[in-house]
C-alpha cells in the first residue's frame, strides 16, 4: 500500500513540475515578446529624430506600425494607454508635452516603474531638457 501512495505521489509530483515549468516558460516567453516590442518601438521614436532620407522614413514607419501591432497584442493596459495618449500628441518627441508623454510611457514599460521621471528625462534627454 505504501508503494501505491509513493507512486501515487511520484505521478502527482512529476504532473506538478510539469505544469509550472510550462507556466513559468510561457510566461517567460510573453514577456520577451512585450520587451521586444517596447524596444522596437522606443528605437523607432529615438530614430525618428535622426532620419536624413525619405527611404528611412518609410522602413521607420513600417518597423513603428510593426512594434505599436505587438504592443497592442503583449502590452499592458496601462502602456497601451499611454501609447495612445503619446500617439494623440503626436507620436514624437518634439515639445513639452510630447516629452512629458514619452518619458512617462518609458516609464511604465520598465517592469519596475519605481524610476523617477526626472531621471528619465536627464537619461533620454539630456541634463538641460
Amino acid at each position: 500500500m505504501s508503494t501505491l501512495f509513493t507512486l501515487i505521489g511520484i505521478a502527482v509530483g512529476a504532473i506538478l513540475t510539469y505544469l509550472f515549468t510550462r507556466s513559468h516558460e510561457h510566461e517567460k516567453h510573453y514577456r520577451l515578446l512585450q520587451t521586444a516590442a517596447y524596444s522596437d518601438y522606443l528605437r523607432c521614436v529615438a530614430e525618428s529624430s535622426h532620419l536624413s532620407l525619405q527611404s528611412d522614413e518609410a522602413d521607420l514607419f513600417a518597423r513603428a506600425a510593426d512594434a505599436k501591432t505587438r504592443i497592442c497584442l503583449y502590452g499592458s493596459q496601462d502602456v497601451i494607454a499611454l501609447l495612445a495618449a503619446f500617439e494623440r500628441e503626436g507620436g514624437i518627441i518634439g515639445n513639452a508635452q510630447q516629452r512629458e508623454a514619452f518619458v512617462r510611457l518609458v516609464q511604465v514599460m520598465r517592469v519596475s516603474s519605481t524610476a523617477q521621471i526626472s531621471d528619465l528625462e536627464v537619461i533620454l534627454f539630456g541634463g538641460n531638457g
